[in-house]
C-alpha cells in the first residue's frame, strides 16, 4: 500500500522545485490505511468471525495521516496527525484469543505458545520539506523534518506459555508488559507527563531514460520519541488451575506478580520504504513497486490512463490481495481500494484523497 508513503506527494514537491518561479499552492490530504491477516477489520473489537489466520506470522497494520500546508519553489510547510499501529503475532496466540472471543475448548490436551507485540502511537506537529533538483534533468532528492508534541503510545509485549489438558485444566506461564500514556493505576502518582518527537524522511526520484523513471522513499529514516513518567504495568502469571475438583470444589493454584510504575521511555518510529520503477507510454503509465513496513513487504503493479477529463488508475496488490482504482482531476485525487465487497468484510482497505489549489 502506498498510502503510508507519500511518494505521489513527493514528485509534486520534485516538480516544484525545477519550477523557481512557481505561485503558492495550498494543499491538504487524507490517507487511511489498514489491513489485517486473519480476520476483517470491523472485527477487532467482535467476535472474530471469520476466521483464516496464516501458518506462522500474522500481522495487523494501520496507517492513518492528516495534512494540510503549503507550498513554493521546493519548499513545503505543513501541518500533519499521524495515528500508526501494528500487532506482530505468532498462529498460537491468535487462535488461543480466538478460542477465548467464542468460548472454544480444544478438542484435546494442546500447548500455545505465545509471541505477540502491539505498538501503537499517535501524534501532530510541524512537517517542513525542502527538494533540491539533481543532474540529470529530472532527477530530485526530497528531505523532510517533524516535530511532534504530545505523542500518545501504547506498546504491548507478550510472551509464555499455556498447556491445556482435559478436561478443563490449564498450566500457565506467561508475562505480560504495557505502556500506556492513558493508564492510571490506584495510587498513582502525580507526576506531570512530558512528550516529544522527532522524525526525518528522505525520496529521490531518478530517471533512468526518457520513459523509465525510478523512485525510493525512506520514510522514518532517522527518528525519535520521548516520553517521561509514563504509566506502565508488568504482569507475570505462573498456575496450574482445575475447574472443578473430584468432590465438585473448584481447585486452583494462581500466581500472579506484576508491578504498576512510571517510567521514562525512548525509542524510534520503524522505518517503512518504498521502491518502485514507471514506465509511460503516449497516455498510459506503468508502475511495479515493493513496499516494505513492519518487516512486511507488499508487492504491487499500477496502471494509469490520462484523457481529457483526467486519469483513471487500477491497482493490485499481491500481500493482501487488495484491487484499487482511483480517479485524478486537476488539483483533485481520490483512491480506493479493497479485498472484498461489502467493505465490511474486507480484511484491507485504504483511501486516499487530496486537494492541491493555487493561489
Amino acid at each position: 500500500m502506498r498510502r503510508f508513503i507519500l511518494i505521489h506527494l513527493l514528485a509534486c514537491g520534485s516538480a516544484l522545485a525545477q519550477q523557481p518561479d512557481t505561485a503558492w499552492q495550498a494543499y491538504a490530504g487524507v490517507q487511511l490505511w489498514a489491513a489485517y491477516d486473519a480476520i476483517p477489520i470491523r472485527q477487532f473489537d467482535g467476535n472474530w468471525a471469520p476466521y483464516a489466520p496464516r501458518d506462522g506470522r500474522n500481522v495487523f497494520l494501520q496507517r492513518h495521516r492528516a495534512e494540510a500546508g503549503v507550498e513554493k519553489d521546493g519548499w513545503r510547510v505543513g501541518f500533519e496527525y499521524r495515528q500508526e499501529g501494528s500487532l506482530v503475532t505468532n498462529r498460537d496466540t491468535l487462535d488461543f484469543y480466538h478460542a477465548a472471543q467464542q468460548s472454544l475448548r480444544p478438542d484435546g490436551a494442546r500447548a500455545y505458545t505465545f509471541d505477540a507485540q502491539f505498538k501503537s502511537w499517535s501524534a501532530a506537529g510541524l512537517r517542513v520539506a525542502r527538494t533540491f533538483a539533481l543532474e540529470p534533468k529530472g532527477a530530485a532528492l526530497t528531505v523532510s523534518g517533524a516535530l511532534y508534541a504530545h505523542p500518545r503510545n501504547r506498546d504491548i509485549d507478550v510472551n509464555g506459555k499455556i498447556d491445556y489438558r482435559p478436561v478443563d485444566q490449564y498450566g500457565i506461564n506467561a508475562q505480560y508488559r504495557e505502556s500506556d500514556t492513558h493508564y492510571r493505576y490506584p495510587f498513582m502518582q502525580k507526576k506531570d507527563q512530558t512528550f516529544s518527537g522527532a522524525s526525518v524522511s528522505m525520496a529521490l526520484q531518478w530517471p533512468l531514460g526518457e520513459r523509465v523513471t525510478a523512485n525510493l522513499a525512506l520514510n522514518d529514516l532517522w527518528s525519535r520519541m520521548r516520553w517521561s513518567n509514563l504509566p506502565a504495568v508488568t504482569k507475570n502469571l505462573n498456575s496450574e488451575v482445575t475447574n472443578v475438583d473430584q468432590d465438585g470444589y473448584v481447585n486452583y493454584r494462581p500466581l500472579l506478580s506484576g508491578q504498576n510504575s512510571l517510567i521514562d521511555k525512548s525509542g524510534s518510529i520503524n522505518m517503512s520504504s518504498a521502491a518502485s520503477l514507471s514506465y509511460r507510454l503516449d497516455q498510459w503509465r506503468m508502475k511495479v513497486g515493493l513496499d516494505r513496513i513492519e518487516g512486511t513487504t507488499i508487492p504491487a503493479v499500477t496502471a494509469t490512463y490520462g484523457f481529457a477529463w483526467g486519469a483513471l488508475t487500477g491497482s493490485y496488490e499481491t500481500r493482501f490481495k487488495t484491487f484499487g482504482i482511483g480517479y485524478d482531476h486537476g488539483p483533485f485525487r481520490l483512491h480506493l481500494r479493497a479485498n472484498r465487497w461489502p467493505l465490511n468484510q474486507a480484511s484491507a482497505i485504504g483511501l486516499d484523497a487530496g486537494l492541491h489549489y493555487q493561489f
